[in-house]
């Protein structure tokens, strides 16, 4: 439903506007908390005015009936030529205050002051969608994430950054991932400058900076769904990572309009306390109204079905899940998104990844809702400060390495050593000269059950800090901040040797389905086994060495990582005796009586063996 409101062309073949808004007076069912608008009426101005953003001429929008609310409708009166326009609504209020408010359904945002904007002419909008044979979900999707503005500094010019990606394209299907996700591009206050993307304002509009260059806005939209069809066309997934917990309150000519469109915005039924979450200087969504859950799926389904989007990334699920109404917020989104999936609304394997909870609590919810994903920030955290400290890997750590115990499978966790908000794995390891101490967590990585992200640069060991508590640093010190990706660095002797290293490991766990099988041994492993289980297998703290089985379709295959600065000498446990294969320098090994005796594994270093068949 709001994916039809806001400007459009009418189907009688007018342009114009439509501005709903919600009430429980008419409809019971839109809210339980919240009031009523309290509004009179509404009138529309802008650059489609003579003269422009003139208030006094400003165009009345009619009210006319609808089932769950108001309805303020208004038919532009004559042509208007080609050209990119911006607007806002004047609504005035029973108390007689008129505030400036955006559009809440607006498609495009404007050029300054939170805008709304519209456009007449320019390329239709045509999204290219992915060859379904390429979907993939479960295990078998292997991400990059990326946030378009830092990606394409280094080389855009002046171009848009949706633009510059496509150049790109080649090199990152080169590296064997098949899905790029995409921080969040949905628009944000203009105030806020750059930003990451997880203060939304406008949920069904694009954010300026990403598709705007030097020339001229009217094909924003049709730049996005060029990009998208451009990935689509190199086997890519576009997966958008979106944020459904709170919005950005502002001013009311800034912030969410669904807040300020209330006389009293506190009687609001889009906004309110749903959980203790932390909406991080936002407003909460409250999703204890039924409106709300309304608007999220229908922009939800706008992305997916306008934009041939393939899966989302649920930013704070923590913050829109309730254990105790579980008939409402994530569960029930998650819930609508799959009954559309069952009716064929939205593409078969379209991953549904949750952000939910840092501890395992992830795998619960994702199994009870019936996500495809969650992301398993113990892997990230627990890797990293493993690598910061310089300490050799405990028994804990095969509970780490077994990170798809517990969901029910093909849910799958996402398994990572860098992301966006912490800082790279080439950091903690002590920067990009010390690079080669990440070689024996990458490969970790590529061997974990569930599916696996890399976060953008660390192909080439992109070196990068953030701070966890940014209070009292300067600004360009703090959290949030450009950092673009240095591209030099991906053909230096460091990046070339790391990319190589990474596009490698990613086809060895794209050609071995027992890598992306849940199947994982030792399953089990008691806390004070400081070394090698009986069978050979596990942890051996002293040594730093881990040991474990992974297997499935038919596959065999044994992985044997030293984290250690020295080399160690150990007898590897198989399965079975024969010819095996280490699939990371091609080596042949011959194992007799079930082990490989005195094998030596070097310094930060690992083994990936395949039994030969």
């Amino acid at each position: 439903m709001y994916e039809a409101f806001g400007f459009s062309r009418w189907p009688d073949g007018r342009l114009g506007f439509k501005l709903f808004v919600p009430d429980r007076g008419i409809d019971r069912a839109q809210y339980q908390r919240g009031g009523p608008c309290r509004i009179v009426g509404v009138r529309v101005y802008g650059t489609f005015q003579q003269p422009a953003w003139d208030e006094a001429s400003a165009l009345p929008m009619a009210r006319e009936p609808h089932p769950h609310g108001l309805l303020f409708r208004l038919a532009l009166p004559t042509q208007i030529p080609a050209g990119f326009y911006e607007y806002k609504y004047l609504v005035e209020f029973e108390n007689g205050e008129v505030r400036k408010i955006g559009d809440p359904c607006t498609k495009y945002s404007g050029y300054v002051n939170d805008n709304s904007a519209f456009v007449v002419g320019g390329s239709p909008l045509e999204v290219t969608p992915l060859d379904p044979e390429l979907r993939r979900s479960g295990p078998d999707l292997m991400v990059y994430e990326l946030l378009l503005e830092d990606f394409t500094q280094g080389f855009r010019g002046r171009r848009s950054p949706v633009e510059a990606l496509v150049d790109k394209l080649p090199y990152l299907k080169s590296l064997n991932i098949n899905a790029i996700e995409f921080m969040p591009w949905i628009s944000w206050p203009d105030a806020h400058g750059f930003s990451w993307g997880y203060d939304p304002a406008f949920y069904f509009a694009v954010e300026a900076r990403l598709v705007c260059a030097h020339e001229t806005s009217l094909e924003r939209l049709s730049k996005l769904a060029r990009m998208i069809s451009a990935c689509h066309q190199h086997g890519l997934m576009v997966i958008l990572d979106i944020v459904l917990q709170h919005a950005h309150q502002g001013e009311p000519h800034q912030g969410f309009p669904y807040y300020w469109l209330w006389q009293d915005p506190e009687d609001s039924p889009f906004v309110g306390q749903f959980t203790d979450a932390d909406p991080f200087g936002n407003v909460p969504l409250d999703y204890n109204n039924a409106c709300t859950l309304e608007f999220v799926a229908d922009v939800c389904r706008y992305w997916a079905q306008t934009f041939s989007v393939d899966g989302f990334r649920f930013d704070q699920v923590s913050g829109f899940y309730n254990p105790s109404r579980r008939q409402k917020g994530a569960p029930a989104l998650i819930r609508k998104l799959n009954d559309l999936l069952q009716a064929g609304h939205l593409r078969g394997r379209f991953p549904l990844i949750l952000e939910d909870s840092w501890d395992d609590e992830a795998r619960v919810h994702a199994n009870q809702m019936h996500a495809s994903h969650a992301w398993y920030v113990p892997y990230q955290a627990s890797m990293a400060s493993l690598l910061g400290s310089g300490k050799h890997p405990g028994p804990w750590f095969m509970k780490l390495l077994n990170a798809g115990d517990g969901f029910n499978f093909p849910i799958s966790p996402v398994v990572y050593l860098e992301s966006h908000d912490r800082p790279t794995i080439t950091n903690f390891a002590g920067g990009r000269e010390q690079w080669y101490k990440v070689q024996p967590y990458a490969i970790a990585l590529a061997t974990s059950p569930g599916s696996i992200m890399l976060g953008q640069g660390q192909e080439f060991g992109r070196s990068e800090w953030l701070p966890d508590d940014d209070q009292g640093l300067p600004a360009d010190q703090r959290r949030i901040n450009p950092r673009p990706l240095r591209w030099e660095e991906a053909e230096d002797s460091v990046g070339r040797q790391l990319r190589g290293f990474y596009t490698h490991l990613l086809k060895i766990r794209q050609d071995n389905p027992g890598l992306r099988s849940p199947n994982f041994y030792p399953d089990t492993y008691q806390e004070d086994w400081t070394e090698f289980n009986p069978e050979g297998y596990g942890v051996h703290e002293e040594l730093g060495v881990v040991i474990y089985h992974r297997y499935g379709d038919e596959q065999r295959l044994i992985v044997a990582l030293n984290f250690s600065d020295q080399a160690a000498t150990v007898d590897i446990p198989f399965p079975a005796s024969g010819r095996w294969i280490d699939l990371l320098d091609g080596q042949e090994y011959q194992v007799e009586d079930y082990r490989l005796r005195s094998h030596e594994l070097s310094s930060h270093w690992g083994r990936i063996f395949l039994e030969a068949v």
